[in-house]
């Protein structure tokens, strides 16, 4: 063997073990490293040796969740530990009047906990004069409730666990559709909320002997396909009443009747109430309601469905490494990944200006379930929960592309690169 081949097969032998040595040491996010660029893989997870100001230290930039490699940005970022604390950033809820959905934090208690598992019954209720058909409730219903799991399941970093359990044939009530008085429009106001929620009691009176309820949190009532407007005028969602069965109390119901049984959408949106989200839109006037200054979100409108920052944050939907709360006035920089890539890098910057105020950052890209090419980039955003129910919250601030800046509620963020990556933003206090 020639000299210059032992020199470099002994060059490659240090090579190889220097990296063996980083592949096998305990690596975690924010841990020193030494060589900036590297990655190294540790417990199913990738990690980058990323430069924090003069400092080398592990970042994770992506997991067995991510399904594809994102690209690193160069910027120099802010230590992620600086921005840890999300007390002051768990902004409270401040309409007095909104007792079981919520803008701000705490969750009202009786909502779903999708990471505790939802446990959800559907009965499939029929008439003697509307009559279920051939096929079975869930034969019919079934494309809708996997619609609400992928959708939801989608929005979660964590796991999330769902268990439908379905009346395997139709229930019969004693008496004609319309006796239940359920017509009338939603629309125009002319319908009575009140005999859905007696129509609800009735049904559990048909079944509470046939059926174990223990554990369910979530009750779906669904009606023949054949029904008109007249015969029942709603697709209603309830999170305020309490209906009483053998095994225990539910708390949230739906009735998917109407013309909007057909629509996906309207289910999706319908159960985020039954966690606990309000309505993001101006929805003073039932036939007529509109965006309000925020077009992001199921909450919204089903055109860009997939769920802000903000909402994931407070349905405890996001690892707490995946939010920066921003609280002192030194400029900070960050990485924030898209909101529809699957990952548990950074998602959001949230800016507290009051107990009820806040400036939020995330990242938008045309994938994942928002296919629009025109709303894009890092969205700025404001929250005031004391805006009050059947208004937005929430408002658009603006939508920055790479180099652009705002200035807003006395901070300038600034974009200062934007890729496939998302957007590395700069927070400055003006």
């Amino acid at each position: 063997m020639n000299k210059r081949l032992i020199a470099f097969l002994s060059v490659l032998s240090l090579f190889l073990s220097t990296l063996l040595i980083q592949a096998n040491a305990a690596v975690k996010a924010g841990a020193i490293c030494k060589n900036v660029g590297i990655t190294t893989v540790w417990s199913g997870k990738t990690f980058t040796c990323t430069k924090f100001g003069k400092k080398l230290a592990w970042l994770e930039t992506s997991n067995k969740l991510s399904s594809t490699k994102l690209t690193i940005p160069n910027s120099i970022l802010s230590s992620p530990s600086l921005f840890s604390d999300l007390e002051k950033c768990k902004i409270v809820d401040g309409d007095p009047e909104l007792t079981n959905m919520t803008a701000g934090f705490p969750i009202p208690a009786g909502r779903v906990d999708l990471v505790k598992g939802a446990k959800i019954l559907i009965v499939g209720v029929d008439f003697p004069d509307k009559v279920g058909g051939d096929k079975n409730p869930r034969d019919l219903n079934e494309y809708y409730t996997s619609s609400i799991e992928k959708f939801w399941s989608a929005q979660s970093t964590k796991p999330v666990k769902f268990d439908w359990k379905w009346m395997p044939e139709w229930v019969r009530m004693p008496n004609n559709i319309k006796s239940y008085g359920l017509g009338g429009d939603f629309f125009t106001g002319k319908w009575d909320d009140k005999a859905y929620f007696q129509f609800t009691r009735d049904v559990i009176a048909e079944i509470d002997f046939k059926v174990n309820f223990e554990g369910v949190n979530f009750l779906f009532i669904v009606l023949p396909p054949t029904i008109k407007k007249d015969e029942v005028g709603v697709f209603i969602v309830h999170t305020q009443g309490v209906y009483e069965t053998r095994e225990g109390k539910i708390l949230n119901l739906i009735i998917a009747g109407s013309d909007q049984a057909s629509y996906r959408d309207t289910w999706i949106h319908e159960f985020g109430h039954g966690l606990g989200l309000t309505d993001i839109r101006d929805t003073q006037d039932p036939g007529a309601q509109k965006s309000d200054g925020m077009y992001f979100d199921i909450m919204n409108n089903p055109n860009i469905p997939e769920l802000l920052v903000w909402h994931r944050f407070l349905l405890g939907l996001l690892e707490d490494s995946q939010v920066h709360c921003v609280t002192d006035s030194k400029s900070s920089t960050h990485w924030i990944s898209p909101v529809e890539k699957k990952t548990n890098l950074l998602k959001g910057v949230v800016i507290p200006l009051s107990s009820t105020e806040a400036v939020i950052i995330e990242s938008r890209r045309p994938t994942g379930m928002s296919n629009s090419c025109e709303y894009y980039g890092a969205v700025v955003y404001s929250l005031d929960s004391k805006i009050p129910y059947r208004r937005s919250p929430v408002k658009v601030i603006n939508i920055l592309k790479n180099g652009q800046s705002v200035r807003t509620q006395g901070y300038e963020i600034t974009v200062l690169e934007s890729g496939d990556f998302g957007d590395v933003v700069k927070v400055e206090k003006v």
